[in-house]
């Protein structure tokens, strides 16, 4: 993922003046520690959600640190807990990719939905280089959450299904690393989030955002939680896909129909008959 990518610095020291005195040492001293500790009381940090007071259900959320940030790059903390961290401008919850359809950069979202109803504080926080280094800056919003929308109760559950055959990942979305394997998947769905697992380890899994309705399924993006082992699926942002699902008994059937899924991985896995396990 990007936000494992290292980032390297050059840093240039200049020496120079020979035979100057003591008094000349110190005032030299005096003058950098002045100017370090400028450069370090410039060092800021803000977010995208500054200023709002209520979150909707996902929503973008960018940091913009003012100077070079050190390892492990821009944190973002939720009620205190570090949910996620990016190394790589622009800084973006939920990593960044360039979307191939449209040839543009696009962010993943922060989704809201696992949240508890009410008010909770969303942090950036990070620590400058060089100059800056032994400078840490956050940003604190306290903004309130609504509930999110009611499962429908005939797919609310746990439901698996048998994959035959092993699905390779798509070769231009960023989530790419991994095949796969024909096995038992499971799909959890409530009103947080859809949890997809594979075969073992059964711990490993994708949290995915979604909106349902009537006989109709909107899969979306991931929803990162701080878990250590959730992943993402496809690319940051979704992409969305439009299925339709069918319960009888305790079969769930799912087809795909608009927007069509162009994360062909997703779609092999999802699409078929699935049997009610929860």
């Amino acid at each position: 993922m990007r936000r494992v990518l290292s980032i390297t610095t050059k840093r240039a020291v200049i020496i120079g003046a020979l035979l100057v005195g003591c008094a000349g040492l110190a005032m030299g001293a005096a003058t950098s520690a002045s100017g370090a500790e400028r450069g370090a009381a410039t060092f800021t940090i803000r977010s995208s959600l500054d200023g709002k007071t209520v979150l909707p259900h996902r929503i973008r959320w960018i940091a913009y640190p003012s100077a070079p940030v050190s390892f492990p790059g821009v944190e973002f903390l939720i009620d205190g807990k570090v949910v996620f961290a990016n190394r790589i401008p622009p800084f973006a919850f939920g990593d960044d990719a360039k979307d191939e359809a449209t040839r543009t950069l696009k962010t993943g979202y922060l989704v809201t939905s696992w949240l508890s109803p009410g008010e909770h504080r969303f942090t950036v926080r990070a620590r400058g280089m060089g100059a800056n280094r032994s400078t840490t800056a956050a940003k604190t919003i306290v903004a309130r959450v609504l509930p999110p929308p009611a499962t429908p109760s005939a797919l609310a559950g746990t439901w698996q299904r048998e994959l035959t055959t092993a699905v390779p990942p798509d070769g231009d979305v960023l989530y790419r690393a991994v095949t796969a394997r024909p096995g038992t998947y499971r799909m959890a769905i409530d009103r947080r989030f859809i949890r997809m697992s594979g075969p073992a380890p059964r711990n490993r899994h994708i949290k995915t955002d979604y909106v349902a309705g009537a006989g109709r399924l909107t899969f979306g993006g991931p929803v990162w939680t701080g878990d250590p082992d959730e992943g993402g699926g496809c690319e940051p942002w979704g992409p969305d896909a439009g299925y339709s699902w069918a319960v009888d008994g305790n079969t769930l059937t799912i087809a795909p129909t608009n927007p069509p899924d162009t994360c062909n991985q997703r779609a092999a896995i999802v699409t078929g008959e699935w049997t009610r396990v929860g």
